[in-house]
């Protein structure tokens, strides 16, 4: 058997995740539907993350089996030609028979982003979280600082229906910056718990708007999640930009 490893962008818009599920349309489902109809027989889709609905990606990577004698350059062209719109392969590559696009994934790079204005703007909308109230970007570069590192997120834990889910995470860099009316916060890490980056971005924003003060933060990381005091940001603002191999 070959094993190709794909990069891959999509539009998550209209999308129920990445993961297959009866009867809705995901990411994983086109392009496993897609890579069938070109190698004629059924594959298995593996993803580094199981981004959900609504989430975008302009770096996910997935591989699958096949043992069709079909070139890269040439699957890279054929998926292209039956994929719908709002997915695109980036590259297909043929690696070894071992690689694993989520065991051996060294670390993931999302991006979210906040557009800060008084009037949306309806090109963009679905890519950022509109967001009419200011925010104090020094607050909130303080308040990262305290997610940063083996952190153990039980606090901001989400219900994935999956028991012993382990909440200590290693986040290895949080950048917060500004462009013109966006707010760009960029989280680096090994791996993430469920929805774990924009609990993590709501987090940010109660430290921006006041809701919640720096010194808070570990006694809201260690609670139980029925008494969370902050909310969960919107899916269509986060980004798999990147995963690291």
């Amino acid at each position: 058997m070959r094993k190709f490893k794909l990069i891959i962008a999509y539009d998550g818009t209209d999308f129920h995740g990445w993961q297959i599920q009866p009867e809705v349309r995901t990411v994983a489902g086109e392009l496993k539907s897609a890579a069938e109809k070109i190698l004629r027989h059924e594959i298995s889709v593996t993803a580094a993350s199981r981004t959900d609905t609504g989430v975008h990606a302009i770096g996910q990577t997935a591989d699958f089996a096949t043992d069709n004698p079909i070139e890269p350059e040439k699957l890279l062209y054929a998926l292209n030609g039956v994929l719908p719109d709002d997915i695109v392969v980036k590259s297909v590559e043929e690696v070894s028979e071992n690689f694993h696009s989520t065991h051996q994934s060294k670390g993931k790079h999302y991006r979210y982003i906040i557009r800060l204005n008084k009037i949306d703007d309806p090109l963009t909308r679905k890519y950022h979280w509109w967001y009419r109230h200011n925010l104090d970007i020094e607050k909130m570069i303080s308040a990262s600082k305290f997610l940063i590192g083996k952190v153990d997120f039980k606090g901001l834990e989400i219900n994935c229906g999956k028991p012993d889910v382990k909440t200590i995470r290693e986040i290895s860099e949080i950048k917060i910056s500004r462009n013109n009316d966006d707010l760009i916060i960029d989280v680096f890490g090994k791996s993430f718990m469920y929805k774990l980056v924009r609990s993590m971005v709501g987090l940010l924003v109660a430290a921006g708007n006041g809701k919640i003060q720096s010194e808070e933060i570990p006694e809201i990381l260690s609670g139980k999640n029925e008494h969370r005091k902050t909310d969960v940001a919107p899916a269509n603002g986060l980004t798999l930009i990147e995963v690291y191999y």
